[in-house]
């Protein structure tokens, strides 16, 4: 079986060192004898044969973009399992171990290509964290050769991971597989999480897939990953800049808060005198004859109310003196962890000069460009709507095959889900979207012309796109979703498709009475609660052709929105007069509903496993995410 194939030598990184952290985010301890089990310069085969349509690069990094900014929502997964999927794996503490971020690849993806892999991912970091292009581009290298280095070391993943990441994990399946025809269906990468929240530098544990093994290998290329080193060095000299200035921030809030409590224990201090010389005044008053018994009593009463009103102050102020405590160790630990990050910069700067004396000195090699590809691509194609680059669908001179004799990735249903996922992309660039892609758009079609990669069906930048928007009537690509009112006093409207070139109506559902406020996409469905009066339901749109496919049996709540959270849909629903939450899979069928009644202008947030929301008094309740009941 002949395969129209290239090898690409990315070098191996390993996974070292040790990670300082702050509370919530935890240390990851290396088993170093792991480190040196299998060492050697990591493979990526892809394929490199003509194609049937081209995605641009905006569109493949869209992919992951919108799994990102759903994850940065608050969903805790994103995505189909069937396609590209996110588990996001941010826990409680577990010793010592990591918090990471699944990445999954589906039966039904498509992509075929390390760099557009990493492309994807680049997005995913892109749209959950809100790394920039370049260096989500960086760490998107990174994570894929760090998960291709342990794929399948079940070992190694239990001594550095949280139960709670690896509950989703099977060993089979662990990390990224070297050939591109081993991913559909069978990888499940992992993004270790670091001491950061979205718009940190730090959201991504970078000393764990930077450290001195990792170094080690990017210097086996012939030009020593020169390119590469410095970027990472840059990120890092970033990282320890931004959390020297956070530490700064908290420490003066510390001084202002430590000011306010000891003003604040001044004045307890104070009132707690008054307080003993009356006490001290009343008992004498009362031997003495001077007050009545009833006055006596009534005295002792206030007296009484105002030394609880102190003791009360007095636990108010120990509780704000034990969180400026805590804040004084997460200030500590942030500086810790800006010198830690100077440290490595500056050992790996050092290290870098010596290489470039080196090289100075030695006969000059031809320069490797694999390694900085992902890089330099993520700078130059960062802006969405670039020219069609890089493809994902592969065409029918491809000879692959699996071990039933199918051609992976090929017509039909394949055809199908790439569709699917060129839509996501789209939709998720809306939100991604960058102005002034001119030059990087001519960069992007300079590369293409160059690689050979597109085959003969590359359409020509402009004409092609419109032309492919156009066949939108014909049914041969759909348009984007949109959604209309149809009166100006309520949010009930229709659904329907837009061109994007011209911004032209396409088409539109019969369905008039559709809540706009509760439509979500899921796969290839639209779904929203439809109905007036007593009638409204949660209904499935097709998303290509606009017909309704599925209605619902429960009666949903006039005020309910809808939430998703992987594959299961929740809704406020309506029994008797009373509301509350039920769970519905994407058949739109019941699959679980709460015990406790809610509130019907109440929400949802999904956090850890959890289910927050709110019952019918409108106080805050937990719920278990499956069976929905409270407490669990």
């Amino acid at each position: 079986m002949k395969h129209c194939s290239q090898v690409r030598r990315v070098q191996a990184l390993f996974l070292g060192g040790m990670l300082f952290t702050l509370p919530g985010m935890l240390l990851g301890q290396v088993n170093t004898d792991e480190l040196q089990k299998g060492q050697g310069p990591v493979e990526f085969f892809n394929y490199e044969g003509p194609v049937t349509r081209i995605d641009s690069r905006a569109q493949i990094r869209g992919i992951g973009y919108t799994l990102g900014t759903a994850v940065r929502s608050g969903s805790l997964r994103s995505g189909s399992e069937n396609r590209y999927f996110v588990i996001h794996g941010a826990s409680s503490p577990e010793g010592t171990r990591l918090e990471a971020d699944i990445f999954g690849l589906g039966a039904g993806v498509g992509v075929d290509h390390i760099r557009n892999l990493r492309l994807i991912i680049q997005g995913y970091l892109e749209g959950a964290y809100t790394y920039t292009a370049q260096d989500a581009a960086l760490l998107a290298q990174y994570i894929t050769v760090y998960n291709a280095v342990y794929r399948g070391n079940w070992g190694y993943f239990t001594a550095t991971y949280k139960q709670s990441v690896l509950r989703y994990v099977t060993q089979g399946k662990a990390g990224l597989a070297l050939r591109f025809n081993e991913w559909p269906g069978n990888t499940l990468m992992l993004i270790p999480l670091g001491i950061g929240s979205a718009g940190s530098l730090s959201a991504i544990d970078t000393s764990s897939i930077s450290d001195a093994a990792v170094l080690d290998e990017l210097r086996k290329e012939g030009d020593l990953s020169m390119d590469q080193r410095k970027d990472m060095v840059d990120f890092k000299e970033r990282e320890a800049e931004e959390a020297e200035q956070e530490a700064l921030r908290r420490q003066q809030e510390i001084a202002e808060e430590a000011a306010r409590i000891a003003a604040a224990r001044a004045a307890l201090e104070a009132e707690q005198a008054r307080l003993a010389r009356e006490q001290a005044q009343a008992e004498a008053a009362q031997a003495q004859g001077r007050l009545s018994p009833a006055e006596a009593a009534q005295a002792a009463g206030e007296l009484a109310a105002q030394e609880e009103a102190a003791r009360k102050q007095e636990q108010a102020l120990k509780d704000r003196e034990a969180a400026l405590a805590e804040q004084r160790e997460q200030a500590e630990r942030l500086e810790a962890f800006a010198e830690q990050k100077r440290d490595e910069a500056q050992q790996d700067r050092e290290q870098i000069a010596g290489d470039q004396q080196g090289l100075m000195e030695a006969p000059e090699e031809p320069r490797s460009q694999e390694i900085t590809e992902a890089a330099r691509e993520g700078s130059s194609g960062a802006e969405p709507g670039g020219p069609e680059q890089a493809e994902i669908e592969r065409g029918p001179e491809d000879s692959r095959e699996d071990e039933t004799g199918n051609i992976p990735g090929g017509a039909g249903d394949g055809d199908a889900q790439e569709e699917a996922d060129r839509r996501e992309a789209q939709s998720g660039e809306e939100g991604g979207a960058q102005d002034g892609a001119g030059q990087a758009d001519k960069e992007d079609a300079e590369e293409a012309e160059g690689s050979g990669e597109a085959g003969d069906t590359r359409d020509t930048e402009g004409e092609g796109q419109e032309q492919s928007w156009l066949a939108v009537e014909n049914a041969q690509v759909p348009g984007v979703v949109g959604m209309a009112l149809t009166g100006s006093t309520s949010s009930r409207g229709t659904v329907l498709k837009i061109n994007p070139a011209s911004g032209a109506e396409l088409k539109r559902t019969g369905l008039n009475t559709i809540n706009i406020r509760t439509v979500v996409l899921v796969d290839k469905q639209i779904i929203a609660v439809a109905g007036d009066g007593n009638t409204r339901r949660l209904v499935a749109i097709d998303r290509d052709t606009l017909e309704v496919v599925a209605q619902g049996e429960e009666e949903i709540h006039e005020e309910s929105l809808l939430w998703v959270n992987g594959g299961d849909l929740y809704g406020i629903v309506v029994s008797e007069g009373n509301c509350y939450l039920a769970r519905f899979d994407t058949a739109l069928t019941l699959q679980a509903r709460s015990e406790i009644r809610v509130h019907p202008y109440g929400t949802v947030l999904f956090q850890e496993n959890m289910i927050s929301t709110q019952d019918a008094d409108g106080k805050a309740v937990i719920l278990d995410p499956i069976d929905l009941i409270e407490g669990r």
